[in-house]
């Protein structure tokens, strides 16, 4: 929230500013200061949209990053519609001309400033999507491999302590991205794991349950690398 009222407490500044030059400056009042005007307030009230927009979802430090780009292009275009509103606002002083001049080019920079915003907020959002996906399909192993030191802290048997410690070691070494391929084995894994837990917790020594999901942690990277050459190969 803090960004935030920083950012109207710019804006409000920028405002007062633009309106004490624009008032106070012996300007020639007509058509094209006007429009001037009237673009130069828009854009500048379209900078706390644009703030939301950029910070809407900033939950976490890699949102608040990707939300900077588009107040960079916000700002840049803000910089560039101030500019030509007051170079408009000077040369309608000393010189007449049409107010659709004033329209078109005040036009074509907010049309370029709104589509230049859209793209950057497209592509923050596709950037989002990818890591969503990276993470659902990651989640398999890094539960895997959070369970599988957990019990290896709670396991009295060395033994087992020494097997658990081999299963995580592989389990470090293994690709975390899961497959449709892979589902049915993970699944297993997941239940196996579950009964080493049961075992661990009532105190067992039985190192049965952690040498077959070694097998099938050892089965499971087999897959893997045949499923990611069929990739490359397809």
């Amino acid at each position: 929230m803090t960004h935030r009222k920083n950012g109207l407490i710019i804006i409000a500044i920028i405002f007062a500013v633009y309106n004490l030059l624009a008032f106070a400056i012996p300007f020639q009042r007509g058509a094209v200061f006007w429009v001037a005007y009237t673009f130069a307030v828009v854009a500048i009230l379209g900078q706390g949209v644009m703030d939301w927009l950029a910070f809407r979802k900033a939950d976490s430090l890699k949102r608040v990053f990707l939300g900077v780009p588009i107040l960079k292009i916000s700002f840049r275009c803000l910089c560039a519609q101030l500019f030509v509103c007051a170079a408009l606002m000077i040369a309608a002083t000393f010189v007449s001309f049409q107010a659709w001049i004033a329209i078109v080019l005040c036009s074509l920079i907010l049309a370029f400033a709104s589509v230049a915003v859209l793209k950057a907020d497209w592509v923050r959002e596709v950037v989002e999507q990818v890591d969503a996906k990276h993470l659902a399909s990651t989640k398999f192993m890094h539960e895997f491999r959070a369970e599988l030191q957990s019990l290896a802290l709670r396991a009295s048997d060395p033994a087992l302590k020494a097997k658990l410690a081999q299963i995580s070691e592989a389990a470090r070494y293994s690709d975390p991205v899961s497959a449709a391929g892979l589902a049915e084995l993970e699944a297993e894994m997941g239940r196996q794991l579950a009964l080493l837990r049961q075992a661990v917790v009532a105190g067992g020594t039985d190192a049965g349950i952690a040498e077959e999901l070694l097998h099938m942690l050892n089965e499971r990277n087999q897959k893997s690398r045949a499923l990611k050459r069929q990739q490359y190969q397809a």
